[in-house]
């Protein structure tokens, strides 16, 4: 227990440092590294959710559970993102990147009433292009990060159906950095830089019904949540006969909105020596359209306001994965997805630089102590991205486009520690 609490403590401090995530795994800007189990199934986990977990992927599974559980995990994901045109090659600058998680849930009554609470990283961005690369007049640096804390409550009024509702809290911080193009002869370039913090508060629901001991169908949603952000920006570099002053701040302030997600999902277990399951997710991504960022101080370079101009198209995505139970110890898992690129090409820009996406896992569960009741869950994937060839307008105002090929793969690796009370 006490090598266990060393762990606990790790995983907590490595929330402070959750902004180092990278959106390369599902759809837009959603990083589902939720728990090692069901990323070695793909994800495919909402007709099962038979651990703490069940939190993030149905909060209906939740009544599964005999005894509290708490399960403390990280998720390292590992890009790598490439672009060649306009005779340029250029690597995105991406460190190994890190998303923790971490569970607690508990019977009330029985399998009748269970809750639990859920701190999770669901969405990020983080990267670097060249300072004096083709991107610079449209991005450079880019920090995202949206920390998600989850409390849930379930309910089983039936023996074959059980109901779950759950609250998110949202917080969120981001930066932007990028050059501004001279703006006199013989001036040098100057520099932006963008700040802004905000939070949210939404809601979750899942329904489990197990139709026999052997099929379950699931269904789980999570609304959207408007995130007001208020910040800073800040323009330097300027040239004083041209602006005024060599500098400009202002405050900001915007709203985004994070999508709704509808998922469904289909189990089957033969015995208990194996079970597969299908999942499908609909994300409404339009819902990130049109970012209106207002300036408490007018400039004469930006007006009032700033308009960055998304128009995001709806997605699905797939999964099918399933566990083979080596004996009582040691479970055995592997899955696949898919999941399709929001991002338009009139508007795709090198901070998202996405494609749809298939993805491949594997993984391991092992149990040790007499009942078991401490496990480590392993998962290993590598997500491979279709072709992304750009030729948009995006940039041209600069004489810098972002025309090109960008080619990307990511490598995920993801652990997870679990007691049983």
């Amino acid at each position: 227990m006490k090598k266990f609490a060393v762990v606990c403590v790790f995983i907590l401090l490595s929330f402070c440092k959750a902004a180092n995530v990278f959106a390369q795994i599902a759809s837009g800007l959603h990083n589902p590294v939720f728990s090692a189990l069901a990323l070695a199934q793909g994800n495919a986990f909402v007709a099962r959710a038979d651990d703490a977990s069940a939190i993030s992927f149905n909060p209906a599974g939740l009544t599964q559970l005999e005894r509290p559980q708490v399960s403390l995990g990280t998720g390292f994901v590992f890009p790598s993102v490439e672009y060649h045109g306009n005779g340029i090659n250029e690597d995105m600058d991406t460190s190994v990147n890190v998303i923790p998680n971490l569970y607690f849930a508990s019977p009330i009554i029985g399998n009748k009433l269970a809750a639990g609470i859920g701190i999770t990283v669901p969405y990020g961005l983080k990267g670097e292009w060249d300072e004096d690369g083709f991107s610079r007049f449209v991005i450079t640096d880019f920090d995202l990060s949206i920390l998600n804390i989850n409390p849930t409550i379930t309910f089983q009024p039936v023996p074959f159906l059980s109901m779950g509702v759950g609250l998110d809290y949202y917080y969120a911080r981001s930066e932007q950095e990028g050059r501004i193009p001279s703006l006199a002869a013989g001036a040098p370039e100057g520099f932006r830089d963008l700040e802004m913090h905000g939070d949210a508060f939404g809601y979750n629901a899942g329904i489990l019904c197990n139709i026999t001991p052997q099929h379950s169908v699931g269904i789980s949603f999570r609304s959207k949540a408007d995130i007001d952000f208020d910040g800073k920006l800040r323009l330097t570099g300027l040239p004083e006969a041209v602006t005024g002053a060599n500098h400009f701040y202002s405050d900001t302030s915007t709203t985004a909105t994070l999508p709704e997600m509808l998922s469904f999902g289909y189990a089957y277990r033969h015995g208990n020596r194996w079970s597969i399951e299908a999942d499908a997710q609909w994300t409404n991504w339009s819902r990130f359209d049109i970012l209106e960022i207002d300036l408490e101080s007018p400039n004469p370079l930006l007006g009032t306001e700033i308009e960055d101009v998304r128009k995001w198209n709806n997605t699905w995505g797939f999964a099918l994965g399933g566990e083979y139970k080596l004996n009582e110890a040691v479970k055995l898992r592997g899955g696949y997805s898919f999941h399709e690129s929001p991002v338009p090409g009139e508007t795709f820009e090198p901070s998202i630089p996405q494609s749809s996406r298939h993805a491949l896992f594997t993984g391991l569960g092992y149990g040790w102590g007499k009942t078991l009741n401490k496990w480590i869950d392993i998962a290993y994937g590598v997500v491979f991205y279709e072709n992304r060839t750009v030729n948009n307008t995006v940039g041209d105002a600069f004489g810098t486009p972002i025309d090109g090929h960008y080619d990307s793969i990511t490598h995920i690796f993801a652990l997870n520690f679990n007691y049983r009370f």
